[in-house]
């Protein structure tokens, strides 16, 4: 079952981006389509969209305090595997215009953060198994590929590649974050 929305904070501060939460009506961008392929690697389109619908928590990515335009966007949920609550990453995407700024890598740790104070331990990052350039995103945020099976979701977030590449990583405490 996913932390609904309103458990979550509502805007988490940075000191290169922020994180705001989306809300189902705002669901608008020019560069939503070009990410939502980006994200897939060579299979179907994720949506954004589909991530809201699915349950999960959904932010909007800001280059700065301040700043009214959005240049990327994420989600993810909380999940129980094994009896322990795990961040699943669903959904992380910055627009083509805004690639290779490190928005992206900066605003991982505040969702880690957020999440780890919602009492995750652990996060899971899926990515399609062509994208190499996802791979290297996690890896250098310190993910490392997952070779236990039985800490994967018992039921994968929809759109999930059944040949995805899972990517682990301990959160640690909140207070050491």
């Amino acid at each position: 079952m996913a932390v609904p929305l309103h458990h979550w904070p509502s805007r988490i501060e940075g000191e290169r981006t922020s994180i705001a939460a989306v809300r189902a009506e705002e669901i608008v961008a020019d560069w939503l389509d070009e990410a939502a392929q980006a994200v897939a690697g060579r299979g179907t389109p994720c949506r954004l969209q589909e991530r809201l619908d699915d349950g999960d928590s959904a932010f909007w990515i800001y280059p700065a305090e301040g700043a009214s335009q959005a240049v990327g966007a994420l989600s993810g949920r909380l999940a129980d595997i094994g009896g322990a609550q795990v961040l699943v990453w669903t959904w992380l995407a910055v627009a083509a215009d805004w690639r290779h700024y490190g928005y992206g890598g900066a605003s991982v740790p505040l969702f880690e953060r957020a999440a780890s104070e919602l009492g995750a331990e652990s996060a899971l990052a899926p990515l399609p198994p062509d994208n190499g350039v996802a791979l290297y995103f996690w890896l250098r945020l310190g993910y490392v590929p997952l070779r236990e099976p039985e800490l994967l979701p018992s039921e994968p977030p929809t759109g999930v590649a059944r040949d995805a590449i899972w990517m682990h990583r301990s959160l640690g405490s909140p207070e050491r974050r």
